[in-house]
């Protein structure tokens, strides 16, 4: 792991955000939720369980920094994730970090790092400096499912411009494919549903139940926790659920799998740095492949409980009908944001919607009476806009 927090430098000298200072004071000021914080990062005889971390004042000043600069190519598993990913995998850090108050705060923070990375200074890491987000090895990782292809030939972008041609960090992570590329497969046949994301096939479940034991071992979908409790969840029970896996060097648009009309968005506010119960105590090695993380394994728990953005479209095809797909924040995803609204029609492939910074997480929800054929298996590529499934009539 190319980690700061494995050699921390001087992080004190930096000035302390206004946000990180309340954060610090919530945790101070309550003295279950103190108890908690100090708990999470030691053993049972008190001794340090990631010496790079050792305690949450080491990670509030680590976070403090991160907030203040952009995450270069080689430092990009130093995210406050991975910073917390011992904590996060103790019994103290589950029960802390799904307390809504806290994750108030957490926003804050991340909100506020946000609006950084759309300044102008945020683009210092969009260079071919080593580290640089336009580094060979970084250009290599992007263009990872696109052979043969180079960065400018895929993304809307200027090679001979500065910065690419980018006005800051958030401009290039949400940037935008050429017309020609990753285009909708095969348009003109009603059978296809596509794919919203550019992304990795997780899981495919059927018959979903309206509830269900999501906290357990297993790929556990508990519909009317993933859809907050909204109206439309009878419509879906006993449906399929899709979920896929987007990497922090992909591409973080949304686009519609079926053409339609969008009845209803639905920000909901959830936690940041929980992952599942069921995971607790799993062995972690930083430096093995993220896909082998216990944090990888928690992507259906954070379906139920992580900020995400529900989005129920009508489509025009009876045999699809409502559908829903759900924008899901991985931990210091601060923001997904749609880009169509309510009562706008539609169609399939067209962009629907964008996630700011990170790794993340996309889920399609289909009714009972929506039969599909899966076109890929966990662990494929998925192209977005390519096939995900075909209706079966």
């Amino acid at each position: 792991m190319n980690s700061v927090a494995k050699h921390p430098a001087d992080y004190a000298s930096l000035p302390v955000l206004r946000e990180i200072e309340e954060l610090k004071n919530f945790i101070e000021s309550d003295s279950q939720m103190y108890m908690m914080f100090k708990k999470m990062f030691i053993d049972e005889n008190g001794v340090p369980i990631a010496p790079y971390v050792p305690d949450y004042e080491t990670m509030l000043l680590i976070i403090n920094k991160w907030l203040q600069e952009s995450p270069t190519y080689l430092e990009i598993d130093n995210s406050p994730t991975l910073i917390l990913t011992h904590a996060m995998n103790t019994h103290a850090g589950f029960c802390t970090f799904l307390d809504k108050e806290l994750n108030r705060y957490l926003k804050r923070l991340f909100d506020r790092w946000g609006v950084y990375l759309t300044t102008p200074a945020s683009a210092n890491v969009l260079t071919a400096n080593k580290g640089g987000w336009f580094s060979p090895p970084a250009l290599a990782a992007m263009m990872q499912h696109f052979p043969g292809l180079t960065f400018e030939k895929v993304f809307v972008s200027d090679s001979t411009a500065k910065h690419y041609g980018f006005t800051c960090w958030d401009d290039f992570f949400t940037r935008k494919l050429r017309p020609d590329v990753r285009t909708v497969e095969e348009p003109g046949n009603p059978d296809l549903i596509s794919a919203a994301c550019e992304s990795q096939c997780y899981n495919v479940t059927t018959n979903v139940k309206e509830r269900d034991a999501f906290w357990l071992k297993g790929q556990t979908y508990s519909l009317r926790d993933m859809l907050a409790n909204d109206e439309f969840v009878p419509q879906f029970v006993g449906g399929t659920v899709y979920q896929g896996y987007l990497r922090v060097t992909g591409y973080h648009r949304w686009h519609a799998p079926a053409t339609g009309v969008v009845k209803k968005i639905v920000p909901v506010a959830g936690a940041y740095f929980c992952q599942s119960p069921a995971m607790i105590d799993s062995p972690i090695d930083l430096d093995a492949p993220f896909d082998t993380r216990p944090i990888f394994n928690s992507l259906p728990f954070f379906a139920m409980v992580n900020a995400r953005m529900l989005m129920f479209i009508e489509a025009d095809d009876p045999r699809i009908g409502l559908y829903c797909f759900i924008a899901i924040g991985m931990q210091e995803i601060s923001t997904a944001e749609p880009t169509v609204k309510e009562g706008q029609r539609v169609k399939r492939g067209e962009e629907i919607g964008t996630f700011h910074f990170g790794g993340s997480t996309d889920v399609l929800v289909l009714r009972p009476q929506t039969k599909v054929e899966f076109f890929k298996k966990p662990g494929d590529a998925v192209e977005v806009r390519g096939a995900l499934c075909r209706v079966i009539s």
